[in-house]
Parts: C-alpha cells; sequence; structure tokens
C-alpha cells in the first residue's frame, strides 16, 4: 500500500497550527512538518465577545498560506478544527462561513466534549502505557488561553471533568488593572486558583 499523507490544522486561542503526516502500514504515522503562527483570537472574544474584523482576516491568511503548504505535499486527506475561541464567539456562523468561502477549507467547530475526547486519544495514541496510568487515580489537565479542563481518571473509567474559567491568555487580562509588581501578580493568581479548585478539590480530589 503507497505512503499517504494528511494534514491536521487546529485554530486555538492563541495559536494556529498545522501538521503533515505521513501514513504507511510498515511505519504507520510519522510527523513531516509543522507550521505554527500566533492569532490571540481568544483574547478577543474575552474582551469583545466576538472575533475582531482584523484577526479574522490574518486568519484567512494563514489559512490560505497553509492550504499552499498542504498543496506541496499532496496531502490525500485533511481536517480543520477550530476550538472554544470560534465556539464561544457571539458570531461563529457567520464567522464560520466566511472563513471557508475565503480559504476552501471546512472547519469542524469542536464542542468542549468532542475537543476533550480528541485530547484523550491523542495522548493514549503517544503514551504507550496510558491505559496502565489511568488505572489508578489521575489527574490530566489542559492548561488553554482561556480555560483550564481537568479530567480525573480511575479505574480505566474518566470520573469526572471540569472547565476552570481560568486561561494562560485571559488571566494576566484580568488580573493588570491590579498588578503592582511581579511578586503580586504571582499571589493574586495564587488566590485566584485556590478560590476556583476549593470546591473541586473537596469532591473529587480526597487523597
Amino acid at each position: 500500500m503507497a505512503v499517504k499523507t494528511f494534514a491536521a490544522i487546529s485554530i486555538g486561542s492563541a495559536q494556529t497550527e498545522l501538521k503533515v503526516f505521513e501514513l504507511s502500514p510498515s511505519k504507520g504515522m510519522r510527523e513531516i512538518d509543522c507550521v505554527s503562527t500566533r492569532l490571540n483570537l481568544g483574547l478577543d472574544v474575552f474582551k469583545e465577545q466576538r472575533i475582531s474584523t482584523e484577526n479574522i482576516e490574518e486568519l484567512c491568511r494563514v489559512l490560505g498560506d497553509f492550504r499552499e503548504i498542504m498543496q506541496s505535499y499532496r496531502v490525500s486527506a485533511w481536517r480543520v478544527c477550530a476550538t472554544s475561541a470560534f465556539r464561544e464567539s457571539r458570531n461563529t456562523l457567520i464567522l464560520k462561513n466566511y472563513v471557508e468561502g475565503q480559504t476552501g477549507l471546512h472547519i469542524d467547530v469542536l464542542s468542549n466534549s468532542e475537543q476533550r475526547f480528541l485530547d484523550y486519544k491523542a495522548i493514549a495514541s503517544v503514551t504507550a502505557e496510558f491505559d496502565q496510568i489511568i488505572q489508578k487515580a489521575t489527574a490530566i489537565v489542559d492548561l488553554g488561553g482561556t480555560s483550564m479542563q481537568i479530567s480525573l481518571f480511575d479505574k480505566d473509567k474518566l470520573m469526572t471533568t471540569q472547565n476552570i474559567r481560568l486561561g494562560n491568555l485571559t488571566t494576566p487580562e484580568m488580573l493588570a488593572p491590579y498588578e503592582k509588581n511581579r511578586a503580586h501578580f504571582d499571589a493574586m493568581v495564587t488566590e485566584m486558583m485556590d478560590h476556583e479548585l476549593e470546591g473541586f478539590n473537596k469532591l473529587y480530589q480526597k487523597d
């Protein structure tokens, strides 16, 4: 069977990324290229509840460049997924239709549960011991641009998953007016985290 080439594009809160893979029966899946660009779409949504026109046009330009890269590799299949920035924008449907029309790339806007399911599959695919690890109490933490997801596994099952509205883009933005110095900022972040996690810890952390 001939080697096939697959492209995956992720439109995230902080960056948009293209990865190209070779798929073959003998060698399995092998990453052959990775290109990413920083686009703070999540910050737009946090501030204005929608992605700005400027960033929409920049996203179209980036995806156009990615499409040219995909054509150079002659990819046989591809998938474009958008996560929380797209999902939480007030103009999601208009935005999706516009970007698809400009780039010719269909975009799957993932729900939070779909995104987490793919996260777990990705971790399992690159971690040989994944099934063994989740036999005992294990937390998987995904720190994103606009939120943090904590998923607890035990005895090979997902026990609970919680989305906490603290992210590496939005938290500094929320605290900026109160920041006096770095130590003061760190203390505020710690206090916010403790407050958000207090109830979760009591319910689920146990020992």
